[in-house]
């Protein structure tokens, strides 16, 4: 694979406040492997360092959102696995899985709102990644599923720690045990998804106008937001409310505050700055 080709795996571009993070596998369904996952990883990062960028959209090329874990003999994963277990081995292993959770909790924690538009299949990695987004959207012939354990491994970055904090543990466990494919009713009816819309292209249409709204809100308080839910999952109650507290404070006043109150009044839509 040339390094052109490499880059090319996992786009980033901007249109207006809109960030879009685009898989770009089509061939192989989107499926993830090493070299995947640090392109994904350099989009990531220019999807942070955008300062136009308010909300991200991430998303995939052709049939497939992400048909999950490469399985084909270029994934350096499976050569290394191939070979006579040693201890070698096995630390190396343990450092490319946690090296990928990193990747993902990035993903999780990019101070931007995050939008997942699935369509067709969402497996295995692929769902894994899209539960580190903070809202997920799907068409109606999405296909969700954890086949790891059908295949004879762990779902192992971050999937089996997210999953149940999004659908609760009794669906998370049936999910994984089983390791069957479900459909997008059933995401929705587990609150794996938001909402189910007929087809790809009203899913793309009725993404970019999600992110509209969220871009067209003040960016201080929709970025405070949710610097405070993600907190929220790892303390206390009343730590998070502390923390809630100190964090409202540090963007009020603001321009941005002054700017919405003066629109809200004067019933207008509001032009927001970010400071």
């Amino acid at each position: 694979m040339s390094e052109t080709q490499a880059e090319n795996l996992v786009t980033y571009h901007s249109d207006g406040h809109i960030g879009v993070i685009t898989l770009n596998r089509p061939e192989k369904r989107n499926a993830l492997n090493p070299i995947v996952w640090n392109a994904l990883d350099e989009a990531i990062a220019s999807a942070e360092e955008d300062p136009d960028a308010r909300v991200v959209l991430v998303r995939g090329e052709g049939k497939s959102f992400c048909a999950g874990l490469d399985l084909s003999p270029e994934n350096e994963l499976f050569a290394a696995v191939n070979k006579p277990p040693d201890a070698t081995q096995k630390i190396w292993f343990f450092r490319e899985v946690r090296k990928t959770q990193d990747i993902h909790t990035r993903l999780e924690r990019i101070s931007k709102p995050t939008i997942a538009l699935i369509h067709g299949h969402c497996l295995g990695a692929g769902l894994e990644l899209v539960l580190c987004c903070d809202i997920r959207l799907c068409s109606r012939d999405t296909l969700f599923a954890f086949p790891e354990a059908k295949l004879g491994f762990i779902t192992d970055v971050g999937g089996l720690q997210r999953l149940p904090r999004v659908v609760g543990r009794g669906h998370a466990r049936e999910i994984a045990f089983r390791g069957h494919r479900f459909d997008a009713d059933r995401a929705m009816a587990i609150n794996l998804v938001n909402q189910v819309f007929p087809d790809r292209e009203t899913l793309e249409e009725n993404g970019r106008e999600m992110a509209s709204e969220i871009a067209a809100n003040p960016p201080l308080a929709v970025q405070g937001a949710k610097e405070v839910l993600l907190f929220d999952q790892e303390v206390s109650l009343e730590e998070s409310l502390d923390y809630n507290a100190a964090r409202s404070s540090m963007i009020v006043p603001s321009q941005d505050l002054f700017e919405a109150v003066a629109a809200y009044l004067q019933k207008r839509k509001g032009e927001f700055k970010g400071a």
